[in-house]
């Protein structure tokens, strides 16, 4: 799993450097299903093959309109209707970066369509058995997470 983390963390810092003109600082995994962000926006694509799982990535509102914003070249305050497909294509970008570097790995993945939720109050949670690292980075004032979900067999 610590190759797949630092792998995952690789292509999240690549995609926000490249298409979000942002540095992101990691603060250091945390394994387990204690960990629940406060997160208003989620973003998540599955991926199936030798493992099976998904990808999401969490922010909260300012965070995800500040992303949305750097990505369309326009004032986070103007972002609108046009967040959620930002936040998906985020989402996806990481996804498939992920994907490919993994399949280059020996780990052969197809990924699904993104699917973004947007709300002021709900949680996520996942079965038991899966094995949950959430990763948190430092986007300027923002707290942004990627998050990694594998099932187990």
């Amino acid at each position: 799993m610590t190759l797949s983390i630092d792998t995952l963390v690789g292509c999240t810092q690549d995609v926000f450097e490249m298409m979000v003109s942002r540095e992101l600082t990691f603060r250091g995994p945390i394994e387990g299903s204690a960990a629940q962000p406060n997160a208003n926006v989620v973003g998540t694509v599955g991926f199936a093959g030798v493992e099976s799982g998904l990808v999401a990535f969490l922010s909260s509102l300012d965070g995800a309109r500040e992303i949305a914003g750097a990505m369309l070249g326009m004032s986070p305050a103007d972002v609108d209707g046009d967040m959620p497909d930002a936040i998906g294509e985020v989402s996806n970008m990481i996804a498939g970066s992920f994907r490919t570097k993994m399949t280059e790995l020996g780990y052969p993945w197809v990924i699904s369509i993104p699917t973004v939720t947007v709300g002021l109050d709900f949680f996520t949670t996942y079965p038991s058995d899966v094995n949950r690292v959430l990763c948190p980075f430092q986007m300027g004032e923002h707290e942004v997470f990627v998050e990694l979900i594998l099932t187990t067999h």
